[in-house]
């Protein structure tokens, strides 16, 4: 669900090249199911971007911001590591103990 869905494009109508390329990105835990990332890109069409996003009962729900132009851009989330259940309305517990199980 989006709390919060800011978003302003201007495209280059001429680029037909459309490249998308990832020149870095470094993440982390924050705490138990939070995790930051840290992403910077190029994407040719783009000449001036910017996006805030805050969302809730999703997938890897949490707070997004990114800013570019001429094509570079840098973008941060703050998110949350687990998936939505919309059945039950809760978030999964991952369980890795399939991951463990040793068979003797």
């Amino acid at each position: 669900m989006n709390i919060l869905n800011i978003r302003f494009e201007l495209r280059n109508p001429f680029d037909r090249w459309d490249f998308f390329k990832n020149l870095g990105c470094v993440y982390g835990k924050l705490w138990r199911f939070k995790a930051w990332e840290l992403e910077h890109s190029y994407y040719s069409p783009l000449l001036l971007d910017f996006e805030l996003c805050w969302t809730m009962a999703q997938d890897h729900a949490g707070f997004e911001f990114g800013i570019g132009i001429l094509g570079y851009g840098i973008h941060f989330r703050i998110y949350d590591t687990r998936h939505y259940n919309y059945d039950t309305k809760q978030y999964e517990e991952p369980d890795f103990s399939e991951y463990f199980e040793i068979d003797l």
